[in-house]
């Protein structure tokens, strides 16, 4: 089903970390004020927090799949353009029309949350515990993995119906990585897979009614 076996896409990891470098220190403090930006909200937080997200899936479009994966997967020219293509869908929602994302009590906030903080410490420490060790470590903004679960978790945060049309592409590759995890015998990434559905299935609950 694919061209590569789990220890060459964990060699691949471990070149790219190496190629990119110092960008994680970079990616893990927008990350981080991304995070900020949630807890308590803030004005404007929407945007400033869909421009760190455009800036991310930029970034895994058309570096990580363009630019460095193209060589292990024919596929990789698709996903790129996918993930810029949502990158658009965050420009326009977020950025241009200021769709609030900021934490609230309840189920929809803290699994929203917990899933954007395991997407950023979880994932990494998780797929860093492989033959390749820490060097091979997944991190958002710069893989596609966490990028996709992060972003979700933070579209969970959204106030009033879920924003589906930005939920669209991080859920599907989600779901490809769990196939991918499955079929490479990867078990370090099958968090992704579940938690993106558990936030499908919150996004979908609306909770109690009011009388």
């Amino acid at each position: 089903m694919f061209a590569y076996d789990g220890e060459v896409l964990t060699s691949f990891y471990a070149q790219y970390n190496a190629a990119v470098w110092p960008a994680q220190a970079l990616a893990l403090a927008l990350a981080l004020v991304a995070l900020w930006l949630t807890v308590p909200p803030r004005r404007g937080s929407g945007r400033a927090i869909g421009a760190l997200l455009v800036a991310a899936w930029l970034w895994c479009g058309l570096v990580y799949f363009l630019g460095y994966f193209a060589i292990y997967d024919f596929m990789a020219p698709v996903y790129g353009w996918a993930f810029v293509a949502e990158a658009g869908l965050l420009a326009w929602v977020l950025v241009r029309r200021g769709l609030p994302l900021a934490f609230r009590p309840g189920l929809r906030g803290i699994f929203g949350l917990g899933a954007a903080v395991f997407a950023l410490f979880g994932l990494p420490l998780l797929t860093g515990l492989g033959g390749a060790g820490h060097a091979a470590a997944q991190l958002v903004g710069l893989a596609p993995g966490p990028t996709a679960l992060f972003t979700l978790g933070l579209l969970l945060l959204a106030p009033g119906r879920p924003p589906w049309l930005l939920m669209v592409l991080p859920l599907a590759w989600c779901g490809l990585a769990g196939v991918r995890s499955w079929a490479l015998d990867l078990p370090a990434a099958w968090p992704l897979p579940i938690l993106a559905a558990v936030l499908a299935l919150l996004a979908l609950w609306r909770g109690p009614r009011v009388p």
